[in-house]
């Protein structure tokens, strides 16, 4: 055959089409169209198939077939369906509502049953029932689930309790400092000086109208002790000033008696003051609590 023979031989008018073979390069994938039955061949060499991009996510999950890929779509749709998605900012309150209802919100307040460890407080830790309904209400308006809203009043409680003890030992130390400074001002307490200057002051507070201010100021705490040693001082002079140079105000150990008041009252003494000195009578009826204007001759 001559190079004519080859060139114009049989069949030399038809195109000669070269088709490429494709390869693992080729980042694209590769669908066989012409199967008599239209079906797709299988897809085994999914590194080989996907773009550049796409390359990492699949070395990353590790998956070797488009079943794997398919399987991990299905499974991500199947979570995302179940995840819980906030309201929008619009969102209406029963919306909220609704989302605080699945994320286990009790249906009303009442609904939280806070638990209180005692023995983890003090003693006579003052705990607040009504503080604990307030607590409820504003736990449920913030939709916190009975786990949150649990957690939530232990911290605040605990926080309570260490304010408490704080102040307490506060309050110990002052009394303390105080007790030391009245006792070196008036003697050891089981002494007629240190006796008559504690009813002095006692008195003296009671007959001005001030405990209740005193006790509102922290000078004197919840159980009458005085938290003050100057202020104690001060009214131990002052009861000394209104009542001690009354005659029949001190008894044989020199301790402040009253004939007026519970414990040491003495209607023959009384009797006598009501006589020889009105004004005193009134002075130590009204340290005693008790009211002048009920004796006709004391009234003014």
């Amino acid at each position: 055959m001559t190079d004519a023979d080859g060139v114009n031989g049989p069949g030399a008018d038809a195109a000669v089409v070269t088709t490429p073979t494709p390869t693992a390069d080729d980042n694209r994938t590769i669908l066989d169209n012409g199967r008599a039955d239209g079906s797709l061949p299988a897809f085994t060499d999914l590194v080989a198939g996907p773009a550049p991009e796409n390359r990492t996510l699949v070395e990353a999950k590790k998956w070797a077939s488009l079943d794997d890929a398919f399987k991990s779509h299905r499974e991500l749709e199947t979570h995302v369906g179940k995840a819980l998605v906030p309201p929008s900012k619009d969102a209406t309150a029963e919306e909220w509502n609704a989302f605080y209802g699945k994320l286990g919100r009790p249906e009303k307040p009442e609904g939280y049953e806070l638990k209180v460890a005692r023995e983890s407080l003090p003693p006579d830790f003052p705990y607040d029932e009504t503080l604990s309904v307030e607590f409820r209400n504003w736990a449920h308006e913030e939709g916190l689930s009975p786990k949150q809203a649990q957690g939530f009043h232990d911290k605040f409680v605990g926080r309570q309790a260490n304010a408490f003890n704080a102040m307490r030992e506060s309050i110990t130390k002052k009394a303390d400092t105080a007790h030391s400074e009245i006792v070196q001002e008036f003697g050891q307490p089981d002494t007629d000086g240190y006796k008559r200057n504690v009813e002095l002051m006692s008195r003296a507070a009671r007959q001005l109208g001030i405990t209740d201010a005193l006790k509102e100021g922290g000078m004197i705490s919840a159980d009458g002790a005085l938290l003050n040693g100057k202020l104690a001082k001060a009214l131990a002079k002052v009861g000394k000033d209104m009542f001690s140079e009354d005659s029949y105000a001190s008894g044989d150990g020199g301790v402040l008696e009253n004939p007026f008041s519970k414990g040491s009252e003495n209607l023959t003494k009384q009797g006598q003051l009501i006589s020889s000195d009105p004004n005193k009578a009134r002075a130590l009826m009204r340290a005693a609590g008790l009211d002048p204007n009920t004796i006709p001759s004391l009234r003014q």
